[in-house]
């Protein structure tokens, strides 16, 4: 990448657990991102901030390059479930990510 400003997208929607209405939703997928070695999102759970299951959300953030390496991180600390709704469902998840020069 050349040195500058960047637009970071971070596409999420929580595809494997379930909405609330059965065993299937009381899993909780927590993660922290880094961007550039700086956090960016700590303890982040896509199906309570997009409000429910199968829910687009999009979180952008500017960083910068000086190196020509973009680094996007995701980091699973532990927090959240492990086995529901299925043995080794947890764990970070993203959609997409889109990364733009700036101006």
């Amino acid at each position: 990448m050349e040195n500058g400003k960047y637009t970071v997208e971070l596409h999420f929607a929580e595809i494997e657990m379930g909405d609330p209405y059965s065993w299937r939703g009381l899993g909780r997928r927590m993660f922290d991102v880094y961007i550039q070695g700086d956090r960016v999102l700590r303890d982040f759970n896509v199906q309570a901030e997009a409000g429910g299951s199968k829910r687009a959300l999009v979180k952008t953030f500017e960083a910068s390059v000086n190196n020509t390496v973009m680094d996007v991180h995701f980091f699973w600390a532990g927090k959240g479930t492990c086995c529901i709704p299925y043995q080794g469902t947890y764990g970070p998840q993203v959609s997409a990510i889109r990364v733009s020069q700036g101006t």
